[in-house]
């Protein structure tokens, strides 16, 4: 019945619970269907949780630049001539790494004018030079080179057997025997005084060779021709040479 106008319109009223059980009863199929979607709701609204934080990648650490080692460096020592006699010039040939610090220790003494550190010819090869004197005989005599190229290094040993030199025993003049003294000779004149004689030229290359280009003779240490590496002769004193590289080309004794 419709309300007349000029009176207010009333508010909905709400359904009484026994009014929706019986229309739950008068619909069972459409209440079983509401049922079950709300289950599946609350089910999947369980299952579904927070997103998990994603850990933070960490970026990797820079592995360590390994260091440079130094590394080993060939080293090669030889004896020319193990059993060098008693003052005389005994000489150990180093092969290495072309142009490598060269040293080398030992109770025998450089030759006066060798460098303690010299440097490997282009080759890889210096020859040291050792002054031997009053060596017990037969006593083995260690030197040990040390050679260096950057960081690398390396270490060799050549050894020596020095021997005596024999000494002539200088003979003793004869003893004249006893004979009467002799009557002195009357005194005589004096002879008149012979005539000044020249002085006698210097060794020539009969007594020496090769010679320079001065004609003169060489002395060991002196400098070589390029056409004399490798030669052997005989110095101004007599002594064998031969013209070697040791730190340059040098008239070298034998």
């Amino acid at each position: 019945m419709p309300m007349s106008s000029g009176q207010p319109a009333l508010p909905p009223q709400p359904i009484a619970p026994a009014a929706k059980r019986a229309w739950l009863r008068r619909r069972p199929v459409r209440s079983a269907a509401i049922a079950l979607g709300a289950l599946l709701a609350v089910i999947a609204a369980a299952a579904c949780g927070p997103a998990p934080t994603s850990a933070g990648s960490s970026s990797p650490s820079p592995s360590p630049t390994p260091t440079a080692e130094a590394s080993t460096l060939g080293c090669d020592a030889q004896a020319l001539g193990r059993r060098p006699a008693d003052h005389t010039i005994a000489k150990v040939r180093v092969s290495t790494a072309a142009h490598a610090q060269v040293s080398a220790a030992g109770p025998l003494a450089l030759v006066r004018g060798e460098p303690e550190v010299g440097l490997a010819s282009a080759d890889g090869t210096r020859t040291l030079r050792f002054r031997v004197g009053d060596a017990q005989p037969g006593v083995p005599v260690m030197i040990t080179v040390d050679v260096s190229l950057g960081a690398s290094t390396g270490s060799c040993q050549a050894t020596l057997r020095p021997r005596a030199t024999a000494v002539a025993a200088a003979a003793a003049p004869a003893q004249p025997t006893s004979a009467p003294p002799a009557a002195a000779p009357p005194p005589a004149a004096a002879p008149p005084p012979p005539p000044t004689a020249a002085a006698p030229p210097p060794p020539t290359a009969a007594s020496c060779h090769p010679l320079s280009d001065e004609g003169t003779c060489y002395e060991p240490g002196e400098f070589c021709r390029d056409s004399d590496h490798g030669v052997t002769g005989v110095a101004g004193d007599g002594k064998a040479i031969e013209c070697e590289d040791n730190d340059g080309w040098r008239w070298e004794p034998i």
